[in-house]
Parts: structure tokens; C-alpha cells; sequence
């Protein structure tokens, strides 16, 4: 066995567990490969959170394992969230696979590789990268799996926080995501990012799933006096009516949402918000649904609406929960709900494009013809175009030349 290559599904605390991986199987002597069919190791890394997850990790695990039949002396390892969450109960189906490991099983690897006792240690590449500040999850909210899959909120120590970043920054980022599952319940979480900040003023940093209820009050002033933190707000809301939010069991209501907001909005530098919404939750009337809609166009500052449908995940509780109340949203209502969302997250667009137009801003380049601004994430809010080729990895101040949807046309400034 001479090569590796590693598919990663789901978000970017996936990529993170890839990247350790990875440099195990460097550390192993293992030589990367772009193309997986010229690889004897094949990784799978998944995702489990929602059933369409689930569905896709099956599949592409599938093909895995015709690629291994296809060949001699091919091997696949099964990793992440999807072990994490269905344990082998011996009815057979994984005798093809090398080795499985669930989250945090890089020891097994490392053991299976032969380079036990090795620091674990994140391998990668590209403008834009991302750290772990914590592990785990302690909100068990009444819809989410993740606690099951990835145990307890578990901060990691910050000078290993400092030590990652200043390896991936080492290693060509000039973009740095710090990212956990329930970012805000660090402890140190501001005094990383002033940390960070500090050590690399010509990197950028975002932070990404803060839960409104672990919210850090000092966290609006890092926005401020830190330029290279990304003016950019993640956060999960989930909703915004006070019934639906405490079925959830979200621990806040629509009064912290608001107070959260209006900081945001008082600070003198713009910041960029992205919630994160459920729609058709069981239970969830039509007054809910209105109340949400009304909250979410309330706020200037909001930028990206990431909706999504409830899906009925076996083992939380509002599965058990809906089945015996007989509550949930019709399907097509809950369609209804999320295509007017997805309208409102239109015009919220339409919203910022022409508040933009006219003003210079930063867009980091992730291409030579695209990018992506200080105040989208690369790979899930907005791109950018520019008008022509510019150095990948460098920052250019830009004008909007046009927008549309989730795309922007931008330009050079003079």
C-alpha cells in the first residue's frame, strides 16, 4: 500500500478530521493522490446528522466498495459520523471494509497504519482552511442526533487552537475558519480569536456556529477592533417563535435573538449575519411560521438564510414525540414554508447588492477569476467573479459591478 486519498462528505468539522488523517497517513509513509482511482486507500469520511446524509454516505460507500472489488490490493476505510451513529451490531455488511472508526477513532488509524503514538496532526492545502476550537455537543436539542454521534461539548485548549492555526497558516492559509459544534461555549473563544488576530494581521478569521444561547457578550467588540476577524455572524437560530424554540429546546427565546440583534446592528463596522432556520417543525402554526418570517425581516445586517425542513431523526425526541402527538407539518405546507423563506432570502440579497453598489470592499480570491468576500464564506454564501484574473490566495479591493441571487459580478477598484 503506497497511496491515499480521502472523500469527505458533510461540513467543514469534517474536512478538519479528514486533514488529521491525512497526515497520519503521510506520517506512514503514504503519498497522497488527486485521483482516487490511482490510490490503494480510499477513506470514506461522513456524515450522519440528517437522513439525506445518511443516504449519501451509504451511497458513496457503495461505490467504494465496487472500486475495491474492481481491483487487487485496494483497500477503504469507513470514518466519521456514520459509524458514529449506527454501531455494527454484528447482522454482517461491513466485512469489505479495512477498518471503520467513528469521530476522534484517528488512534485507530494510526495503529492500523503502523505510526502509533504519532501526534495527530492536520495535512492540507488551499486559500482557505479550518480549525477545531471544541468537540462534541452538550444542548441535546430535541431534533439533533449530533451528541449521540459526537458525545459532550469538549473545549480543545486554546494553545493547541493557536498551534493549529499557526500550522495551517504555515501551510498557505489566508483564510482560517474556527469551527465546533457549538462554538460560543468555549471558554476562551475571544481570547483565541485575539490571540489569532494578533499573530496573523494579513490573515483573515471567521467563526462559524455560535449558539445564540452561549453567545459571547465581548464578542461584538472583536469585531471592531480586530480588521482580519471577518465581520460575520453564524448563527443557528433555528426559529424565532417562542413555542417552537422551546419544543426545540433551544434554552432562549425570541427576546436574546432580538437583544443579540440589536448589538450587532448598534456596532460601527457592518457585520454580515447568517442564521440558520428550521421550518415545518411539528407543531410549528401558522402563526409560528409568521413570526419567524417577521423576525427574519427585521435585521439590516442579515445577509444569508440557510433554511431547512425537519427531517424525523429516529432516537432524538421530537421523533418519539411527533409520532405520539400525530403534529407534524404536511408535507407540502412545510414545502410551502421553504420556498417562501428562500423568497425572503432573495430579497435579502437584492437588499445588500444595493447597499453595496458604490462602496469598495475586500474579496479574497479563491481562483484566478473568483472569490469570495469578507462578508460570505467560501463555499456556502455568495461568489465572486471579478471582471478579470487576479493572484489566487491574495485580497483585492473590489466594486460591485452586478448581483444576482447567490453570485456577484465584481471589479477591481481604482
Amino acid at each position: 500500500m503506497k497511496s491515499f486519498h480521502i472523500i469527505t462528505l458533510g461540513c467543514p468539522k469534517n474536512q478538519v478530521d479528514s486533514e488529521i488523517l491525512a497526515g497520519l497517513c503521510l506520517g506512514a509513509g503514504l503519498r497522497f493522490r488527486k485521483d482516487p482511482e490511482k490510490a490503494d486507500l480510499l477513506i470514506l469520511n461522513t456524515c450522519a446528522f440528517i437522513e439525506p446524509a445518511v443516504e449519501e454516505s451509504l451511497e458513496r460507500l457503495g461505490e467504494l466498495l465496487d472500486w475495491k472489488a474492481a481491483g487487487e490490493r485496494r483497500h477503504v476505510i469507513l470514518a466519521g459520523c456514520l459509524p458514529g451513529r449506527y454501531d455494527d451490531d454484528g447482522s454482517g455488511g461491513l466485512e469489505e471494509i479495512d477498518l471503520v472508526i467513528g469521530p476522534g477513532g484517528h488512534h485507530r488509524l494510526a495503529r492500523w497504519l503502523g505510526v502509533e503514538g504519532r501526534l495527530p496532526r492536520q495535512s492540507g492545502s488551499g486559500v482557505y482552511r479550518y480549525v477545531k476550537i471544541a468537540e462534541g455537543c452538550s444542548n441535546r436539542c430535541s431534533y439533533c442526533t449530533i451528541p449521540d454521534i459526537r458525545g459532550p461539548f469538549i473545549p480543545i485548549e486554546a494553545a493547541s487552537v493557536v498551534d493549529s492555526v499557526n500550522q495551517v497558516v504555515g501551510q498557505g492559509a489566508r483564510e482560517v475558519g474556527l469551527v465546533a459544534q457549538d462554538s460560543g461555549a468555549h471558554p476562551e473563544l475571544t481570547g483565541i480569536l485575539d490571540s489569532v488576530t494578533a499573530l496573523h494581521p494579513s490573515v483573515w478569521f471567521r467563526l462559524y456556529y455560535v449558539h445564540p444561547a452561549h453567545f459571547p457578550a465581548d464578542l461584538p467588540g472583536l469585531f471592531e477592533s480586530r480588521p482580519n476577524l471577518a465581520p460575520y455572524l453564524d448563527m443557528p437560530i433555528q426559529h424565532a417563535s417562542a413555542t417552537t424554540l422551546e419544543r426545540m429546546g433551544r434554552g432562549y427565546g425570541p427576546d436574546r435573538l432580538s437583544r443579540i440583534m440589536e448589538t450587532i446592528e448598534g456596532l460601527s463596522r457592518p457585520v454580515a449575519v447568517r442564521f440558520t432556520v428550521i421550518t415545518g417543525y411539528p407543531g410549528e402554526t401558522d402563526r409560528d411560521f409568521h413570526c419567524l418570517e417577521s423576525f427574519l425581516g427585521r435585521w439590516p445586517s442579515l445577509r444569508h438564510i440557510a433554511a431547512f425542513p425537519w427531517w424525523p431523526e429516529e432516537g432524538t425526541t421530537e421523533y418519539e414525540r411527533a409520532a405520539l402527538q400525530g403534529d407534524a407539518v404536511p408535507g407540502h405546507e412545510a414545502g410551502q414554508r421553504l420556498s417562501a423563506l428562500s423568497s425572503l432570502g432573495e430579497s435579502i440579497y437584492h437588499s445588500w447588492t444595493e447597499r453595496l453598489m458604490g462602496q469598495r470592499f475586500p474579496v479574497m480570491a479563491d481562483t484566478p477569476l473568483t472569490g469570495h468576500s469578507l462578508y460570505d464564506a467560501p463555499e456556502a454564501d455568495l461568489q465572486a467573479t471579478f471582471t478579470s484574473p487576479v493572484v489566487p490566495g491574495s485580497v483585492v479591493m473590489c466594486t460591485l459591478v452586478s448581483g444576482s441571487g447567490s453570485e456577484m459580478v465584481v471589479d477591481k477598484a481604482e
